[in-house]
C-alpha cells in the first residue's frame, strides 16, 4: 500500500469538504444578514404579549391592534395569516374583536384587548 498517496488523496477530500463548508456557512450569514430569518406565531404572541405588559404598565386599561402595524413593526412580507393567529391566540375573556375581513386573514383584523394591572407573559 502507498500511504503517501492514500494521505494525499484524504488530505485533498478534506480540503473540499471545508470549502464546502465556507461556502454555506458564508450563504447562511448573507441571508440572516438580509432580515430572511424565520418569524414565528410564538414570536409574534410574545411581541404582542410585550406591547400589553407596556400598555398596561402605562396605565392604560386597553389596547387596541390592527394585524398590519403588527405586521410592519416586525418587517414582515406576506405573513398576516401569522399575525392573525398571534392576535386571535392572545384574546382573553372579554377581549373584542373589532373587525375582521371576510377571510379572517388580512391586514385589516382588529381586536381590542382589555389590560389588567398585573403583567402575565
Amino acid at each position: 500500500m502507498n500511504y503517501e498517496t492514500i494521505i494525499v488523496e484524504m488530505l485533498s477530500r478534506i480540503q473540499a469538504l471545508e470549502d464546502k463548508v465556507k461556502k454555506l456557512e458564508e450563504s447562511k450569514d448573507s441571508s440572516t444578514s438580509k432580515g430572511n430569518s424565520k418569524v414565528s406565531t410564538c414570536d409574534i404572541r410574545d411581541y404582542i404579549l410585550k406591547l400589553k405588559c407596556t400598555a398596561a404598565a402605562k396605565g392604560n386599561t386597553e389596547l387596541i391592534l390592527v394585524a398590519k402595524d403588527v405586521h410592519g413593526a416586525l418587517g414582515l412580507k406576506k405573513r398576516y395569516p401569522m399575525v392573525c393567529n398571534a392576535m386571535r391566540q392572545v384574546m382573553q375573556e372579554g377581549d373584542l374583536i373589532l373587525y375582521s375581513p371576510k377571510s379572517g386573514y388580512s391586514s385589516t383584523l382588529e381586536i381590542k384587548y382589555y389590560l389588567q394591572k398585573g403583567c402575565m407573559e
